[in-house]
């Protein structure tokens, strides 16, 4: 009796092991590299390794200040060798430490394998030097929302540098309604002092001139 319990709870392990190794969507298949620091209101690059993708999955970096309300993402750009890389937001003065996690998610957006959390210093001597191809990224970032409540509102503690295009909960792209918004207003003003400044034109306010001897 004992040896066939033995036999059945043997076969059944080896069932379980064949299905892990089978199934190419393991969570745990997904890994972060180790992330030093993020320079304090610059860009720093993340480094992950993820598992073949197969027919309508997407790479992902999720992140957010530290146990600060809900995730973002930005898509992770792939190199040889299933590795990647991704440009978060410059983080804010005020953000001083990045929590973040790679992912592969499906067409609906679920997770099919994920990597450990990470928790990032951001630091002002974190030394960071971008490659052209990810300084283009960093200047056109594309950052996605996992709530309702992000849409309308600024990325929580990140700046706006480099923020153009937003992807809501539900997959709908957009520009960035509120970084644009800034942008606009600051070149706007800079249009009205700019001309002024090379004018000269302004409004001196004096003391009234004497009348002329000829009059009375």
């Amino acid at each position: 009796m004992r040896a066939r319990i033995l036999i059945a709870t043997g076969l059944l392990l080896a069932g379980a092991v064949a299905a892990r190794a089978q199934n190419p969507q393991n969570p745990q298949n997904a890994t972060l590299d180790k992330t030093d620091c993020l320079p304090r209101e610059q860009n720093g690059v993340v480094r992950a390794t993820l598992p073949a993708l197969t027919t309508g999955q997407s790479p992902r970096l999720y992140f957010r200040w530290r146990e600060h309300e809900d995730f973002y993402w930005v898509a992770l750009e792939a190199e040889p060798g299933n590795r990647y890389w991704a440009i978060p937001p410059k983080p804010e003065h005020r953000n001083e430490q990045v929590e973040l996690y790679s992912a592969v998610v499906d067409a609906t957006g679920r997770a099919v394998a994920r990597s450990e959390s990470q928790l990032v210093k951001v630091t002002d001597d974190c030394k960071v030097r971008l490659s052209e191809k990810e300084r283009g990224v960093a200047e056109n970032l594309t950052i996605g929302e996992t709530s309702a409540k992000q849409q309308g509102q600024k990325v929580l503690a990140f700046l706006c540098d480099g923020v153009v295009t937003r992807i809501n909960h539900a997959g709908i792209r957009r520009s960035d309604e509120v970084c644009r918004a800034c942008v606009i207003a600051w070149w706007q003003r800079k249009a009205i002092l700019i001309p002024a400044a090379i004018t000269g034109i302004g409004v001196v306010v004096g003391e009234a001139p004497e009348p002329s001897p000829s009059r009375p």
